[in-house]
């Protein structure tokens, strides 16, 4: 569009003869706006001598934005879905503009250019914001992984989309699903969350078994942090080892003598004991103290990896690398320890505690101590290698885990659980329940749902992730304040068992039989389970109750709940007594004398149409010729009795005195 100079400009009474328009239509300066943001090599080769790109696109927007409302919808949304603003080097969508921005976030957000503060009203029509509120990165995200598709991010797209990526974590409040998330991968392409992983093992996707091209890790410049926050699960969680039942295992005779001490070894219940305090308590390793590993020497390993879906845990892609005909050395199927011939340098033991570390999810710092403990000759040394070669667990330290729903009790917790059957609860309080109806143990929960009962109540208890359920007050152990416990205490509150806080504690697998529906509501106590709680609590002391004792306990409850009965009728009664007494009120207050307010004992008609007490009118019209109630000249002073309302009031005050009887000085007001 030519632009003519304002020094050049003839008079504007000659632009009609010159055929010069000014201000050009609509849709001339919409071409010019077209053809000016077709590419952003116009920035960097600006031809236009008319003004600066600041000063053009402020005069092109000043101008939209005074004919904004005579664009057609059609127009509008073009201009709103179009990279229309200069900023450096490029033109960028309304969608990425904000008027404030805490950080720096080019080249993925910008803020707008004070220059074209002055059109905000525009500008905003367009659909920029003030500041990014919550869900906008999402949605940003989103909207950038459609435009770019396949294409890797480059340098500054990366660290632009990793700081959104840090503000999406930290922003609790953000409800997007997983699905409309997206985040880069190992090789900076913009991947949905569910289907990244964090590489926590990072021997195994470099060990070229797996077929790195088939799964997406996510960036390593994303802290762990960051990925926890967004629910990105890791390899380890994701990804399944199995043998290939394709593949036909061959058994072999290595070594006998060597493998028969690690056999003896893997028996013993020392290193048993050693294996379960390395595993990890946060993940259910399936572990069984009683498990008898044997160890089978085969000719070849054959395995195939499998990713396993974040939500049903069913096996949706096999990432086996096809071209690598390598298999593990050792591989832990079931209770079998599949060994292969090894290479030079590589012993046995070294294989075998790999292979555990791998299977149980251990740390791998642990392999060499565990491969020490292997090779002693007796298990008389292994309590000694253990102390030399550190094979402790750090995560494994009880307080770390203490309180979390679904975890054994620590000892500590032991000695101050109590129960309290008639205690009011409070949402969130931890507390200690049995992990099933047949187990001592006892497993931390929270309190989700309580009634509100000045007896013993229902409770809904948080058992673990996800998983809730219904108990009595009865069933739920409490836990008193340290400042309250004696060294001897008076009163046993629980039995212990020997074995709460030793032996091989795992996650805890809750009785399905326990959990209940957490959108049913809570119940009434019924008597049934008011006797059961009192013989579980006499069970819990070594007491019960004989048959004699259960009846009449029977018995009491049988009768408390017909006192309760009995006292819900009488507050019915109560209610229906106060309607009554409220109907013979409004009823009484018809048969009011309108002079004296009081009830009326011989009613009689004046000329007026109204009735009154023969006394009070009689005294009004010795004195006054008008109507008490209108106010009217009264055309006759003649009174005639009112029968009929007469023996209403007397009936109506003979149930009322009635009512009072029954009563009693509750009513004397009437």
């Amino acid at each position: 569009m030519p632009v003519m100079l304002n020094s050049c400009a003839p008079p504007q009474v000659m632009f009609s003869s010159l055929g010069i328009v000014s201000p050009p239509p609509i849709s001339i300066v919409l071409r010019q706006v077209r053809e000016l943001t077709e590419s952003d090599v116009a920035l960097d080769q600006w031809p236009h001598q008319y003004g600066t790109v600041e000063q053009v696109f402020c005069d092109l927007f000043s101008f939209l934005q005074d004919n904004y409302e005579d664009l057609s919808p059609r127009v509008k949304d073009a201009l709103a879905d179009r990279p229309l603003v200069p900023i450096g080097g490029a033109f960028v969508k309304s969608s990425r503009l904000f008027f404030r921005l805490a950080k720096d976030l080019a080249p993925f957000f910008y803020e707008v250019p004070r220059a074209f503060g002055a059109y905000d009203v525009f500008l905003r029509s367009l659909g920029v914001r003030d500041s990014p509120k919550s869900g906008d990165y999402a949605v940003s995200l989103k909207e950038l992984n459609s435009e770019i598709g396949a294409a890797r991010l480059n340098v500054n797209e990366l660290n632009s989309v990793i700081e959104v990526i840090t503000l999406v974590a930290s922003d609790n409040s953000t409800n997007n699903s997983n699905n409309d998330i997206f985040a880069p991968n190992q090789v900076g392409k913009l991947t949905e969350i569910d289907n990244l992983m964090q590489n926590d093992r990072p021997w195994l996707v470099n060990c070229g078994r797996i077929d790195v091209d088939l799964i997406n890790l996510v960036h390593p410049k994303i802290t762990k942090e960051i990925c926890d926050e967004l629910g990105i699960k890791c390899v380890s969680e994701r990804v399944i080892e199995s043998l290939d039942k394709s593949f036909e295992l061959r058994e072999t005779l290595i070594s006998t003598n060597q493998t028969g001490n690690i056999q003896t070894v893997l028996g013993s219940d020392e290193f048993m004991s050693i294996l379960s305090s390395l595993i990890p308590r946060t993940i259910s390793s399936g572990l069984n103290p009683s498990q008898n590993l044997q160890i089978f020497e085969v000719e070849a390993i054959r395995t195939r990896f499998l990713v396993l879906s974040t939500t049903d845990k069913r096996a949706t892609a096999d990432i086996t690398n096809r071209r690598s005909q390598e298999g593990p050395l050792c591989f832990i199927d079931g209770n079998r320890i599949l060994l292969t011939q090894l290479p030079v340098g590589i012993s046995s033991e070294l294989a075998i505690a790999t292979a555990l570390v791998n299977r149980f999810n251990i740390q791998r710092e642990h392999i060499a101590g565990l491969a020490a403990v292997l090779g002693s000759q007796n298990t008389q040394n292994i309590d000694q290698i253990k102390k030399k070669m550190s094979l402790f667990e750090h995560k494994n330290n009880d307080e770390l885990l203490r309180g979390e729903p679904g975890q054994p009790l620590v000892k500590t917790d032991v000695e101050l659980i109590e129960i309290k059957p008639l205690k009011a609860f409070k949402k969130g309080e931890i507390v200690a329940v049995r992990e099933s109806n047949a187990s001592s143990q006892l497993i931390y929960g929270t309190i989700c749902e309580m009634q509100d009962s000045s007896s013993m109540s229902r409770l809904r208890v948080c058992v673990g992730p996800g998983q809730e359920t219904t108990l009595l007050s009865s069933q739920v152990y409490s836990l008193k304040g340290g400042s309250r416990v004696t060294e001897t205490p008076d009163v046993v509150t629980y039995n212990a068992p020997e074995d709460i806080s030793g032996g091989i504690i795992q996650h805890s697998e809750v009785d399905e039989s326990l959990l209940g529906n957490e959108d049913v509501e809570l119940s009434q106590i019924r008597k049934d389970e008011v006797l059961r709680a009192v013989q579980d609590l006499l069970k819990s002391a070594d007491l019960s109750l004989n048959d004699d004792a259960k009846k009449m306990m029977d018995s009491n409850l049988a009768l408390k709940e017909s006192l309760e009965r009995k006292a819900a009728e009488i507050e019915s009664m109560k209610d229906k007594r106060e309607l009554l007494s409220q109907r013979v009120m409004k009823g009484i207050d018809s048969f009011l004398c309108p002079i004296t307010r009081d009830p009326m004992e011989d009613p009689v008609i004046c000329c007026d149409g109204h009735t009154y007490e023969r006394s009070a009118i009689e005294m009004w019209l010795a004195n006054n010729s008008r109507s008490p109630k209108t106010n009217q000249v009264l055309p006759s002073r003649e009174l005639i009795p009112n029968h009929a309302l007469r023996s209403s009031i007397e009936a109506i005050v003979e149930m009322k005195n009635d009512l009072r009887a029954y009563a009693g000085s509750n009513y004397d007001d009437l």
